[in-house]
């Protein structure tokens, strides 16, 4: 390993955190990268694009968001290793960086409790009717109505990783059936978190007994507009899809017809495409949806969380160890 190891971060941490990270090992030096945060459809102006590419040309570790442009990934020849700040990568995948010549790791599961309270969170302002309850109140209309209960009710989680895991424990809580499909699973196959684990070709199955269809899985060519037309069909009338993946893993013309035709009942939106949605969506004015702006995994003290899973990350760089996380460039997760 050479005797300097210069690590680009591309999103504002604090300076205590990034002194512990340069005292990981002597040869760690955190390079001054001039356009420090870098969002999509932000402009940088000539001069900074052209100070970032000489920083990043000396570059070997990149330590930030999974949109960073690929005209800077291509001003680093020297990078070795890309730590996302991200668990899904699918911007990465869509601009081909996941077969380049530098591993990819991620942060699975940082986020993991803090989206599955949001799903239990919305499922229970779903069957306790609050999201109509706080348009009666912007209404100054009482209006009282029986609600049900999460008891007895079954939790359909279409992909059962870090994410899926963390929902199951605390829908089970709740008292709910929790039905689960996972990418491979052999014949007899159980899990200690879920009542019954299923095959992704079992999602037929899950749509049709589950009374909340949680889509859990990353976005990838198999899971691009996963729930169609088709597949909204084969849910209940009465249940609701929970959607906290990525926009495109639905069609989202398909769910707008199926809510509105009653085909099922509600659905709970964290991610939409496109991202922000525009503001002539028929989504936002539905009363059977609730919408959030892909906040669910937006955890208070997230940068100090993803900063803590890539110092140990390092450690494991800088001692010839194995990496974790590492993102499969071929599953794209």
């Amino acid at each position: 390993m050479p005797a300097d190891i210069p690590v680009a971060i591309t999103f504002k941490l604090d300076p205590a955190i990034l002194r512990e990270i340069e005292a990981v090992d002597p040869r760690v030096r955190i390079v001054d990268f001039p356009a420090l945060v870098l969002r999509p459809g932000m402009e940088l102006s000539e001069d900074d694009q052209r100070k970032a590419k000489e920083v990043l040309a000396e570059v070997e570790i990149l330590f930030g968001p999974g949109n960073f442009p690929v005209e800077f990934i291509d001003a680093a020849p020297n990078l070795r290793w890309f730590q996302v700040i991200n668990t899904g990568v699918d911007r990465l995948a869509k601009d081909g960086l996941l077969t380049r010549q530098f591993v990819v790791t991620n942060v699975s599961g940082l986020a993991a409790v803090a989206i599955a309270e949001y799903c239990i969170g919305t499922m229970l302002m779903l069957v306790k009717g609050l999201h109509k309850s706080v348009r009666d109140q912007a209404a100054h209309s009482w209006d009282f109505r029986f609600t049900g209960e999460l008891k007895g009710k079954t939790c359909g989680i279409e992909g059962m990783g870090a994410i899926g895991r963390e929902l199951a424990k605390r829908a089970r809580a709740f008292g709910m059936r929790v039905v689960a499909t996972r990418r491979t699973v052999a014949a007899g196959d159980t899990d200690p978190d879920c009542d019954e684990l299923m095959p992704y070709s079992d999602l037929d199955r899950l749509l049709a007994e589950s009374d909340y269809i949680v889509l859990c899985v990353p976005l990838t060519d198999e899971t691009r507009g996963l729930i169609g037309a088709a597949e909204l069909a084969k849910m209940k009338p009465a249940a609701s899809l929970v959607n906290i993946a990525r926009g495109q893993v639905v069609d989202q013309d398909a769910l707008i017809a199926a809510l509105r035709d009653g085909t099922i009942a509600a659905a709970v939106l964290d991610v939409v495409d496109p991202e922000p949605l525009p503001a002539d969506s028929p989504l936002w004015d539905m009363p059977n949806v609730i919408i959030t702006p892909h906040v669910s995994g937006a955890v208070e003290g997230y940068g100090h969380r993803a900063a803590e899973l890539f110092i140990a990350n390092l450690r494991r760089y800088v001692g010839g160890q194995p990496l974790e996380n590492i993102v499969d460039p071929v599953l794209a997760y």
